[in-house]
């Protein structure tokens, strides 16, 4: 089962002196299980993207289905499909807006209907994978919350519909790094021993070396690659004309090149490149 986006084209405003084409016939296929990033710098269009994927937006033309159901159809299969799609917000502390912590969380479940028994346990759970007490923050105020507590508790709220696909837009925006090495733990969790699919929108190069399995890159309302990240991350050319840097590993290694040292310069795990470097220096006749 998948994700499939066909020749989708987004315009906002079409028509007016401010038309603007967001997405530009672009086609891409999101496998079931996957951990897949979608990167661009600001207004290329992977937010507007990741709208379509659970129908808050519609596609002027082109199509968006989910597990082979058209998501634009107004029936209860398409209702399904699209609540199957959980999106939490670049920053998702602005979804917040009940009175306590525990009502905020539940209030998906609810409106999905699920009975009291099971809305508390999920609420309980959702909130024990995010690490907040229960007892402790049940009933406190979302607002009275630090901004990285906040944002766990949004994310929390979407946890607890456990949904079949996870899409995250910047969910690292605004935190600092250990807030942002947190999150981004528990986001491995959810694919890892949860197997929820995940969908990251992300500029931030080295978060996607790091979890991501395929990388799709916009620019400019077009896909312009989307493949394994050794493999974008190889096209130096369009990475760097979608105003992005390559993940600091990639970097590394290459300025280790350019010394005159044969090293692979398309390595992004960090011990990789390391026994490419040791290897480097013995060849020289290095001892290491």
């Amino acid at each position: 089962m998948s994700i499939e986006i066909k020749n989708v084209t987004h315009i906002y405003m079409e028509k007016t002196p401010y038309e603007k084409t967001a997405l530009d016939d672009v086609s891409l296929v999101i496998e079931e299980g996957s951990f897949t990033a979608i990167a661009g710098h600001t207004g290329s269009g992977k937010s507007t993207l990741m709208q379509h994927v659970n129908g808050l937006l519609s596609p002027d033309r082109g199509s968006v289905y989910i597990d082979g159901m058209d998501i634009s159809k107004k029936n209860k299969a398409a209702l399904a499909a699209r609540r199957s799609v959980g999106l939490v917000f670049q920053y998702p502390e602005q979804q917040l807006f009940e009175e306590t912590i525990e009502k905020d969380i539940a209030f998906g479940p609810r409106n999905f209907g699920f009975s009291e028994e099971e809305i508390q346990k999920r609420v309980r759970e959702a909130m024990e994978f995010v690490e907040l007490d229960y007892e402790q923050y049940k009933d406190k105020s979302p607002f009275e919350l630090s901004g990285g507590q906040m944002r766990r508790v949004a994310i929390a709220g979407i946890i607890a519909l456990k949904p079949k696909y996870l899409v995250l837009d910047e969910p690292t925006a605004g935190l600092d790094p250990r807030l942002k090495a947190n999150l981004l733990a528990k986001i491995k969790k959810l694919h890892d021993k949860e197997k929820m699919t995940i969908i990251m929108v992300s500029h931030n190069m080295d978060d996607i070396a790091k979890l991501a399995d395929k990388v799709a890159v916009m620019n400019g309302g077009k896909l312009m690659l989307y493949d394994e990240p050794e493999k974008v991350f190889a096209n130096r050319q369009i990475i760097k004309e979608a105003g992005l840097l390559e993940p600091e590993v990639m970097q590394l290694m290459q300025k280790i090149k350019d010394r005159g040292f044969d090293v692979n310069v398309n390595v992004l795990d960090k011990d990789d490149a390391l026994a490419e470097i040791l290897q480097a220096l013995r060849k020289r006749g290095i001892k290491c």
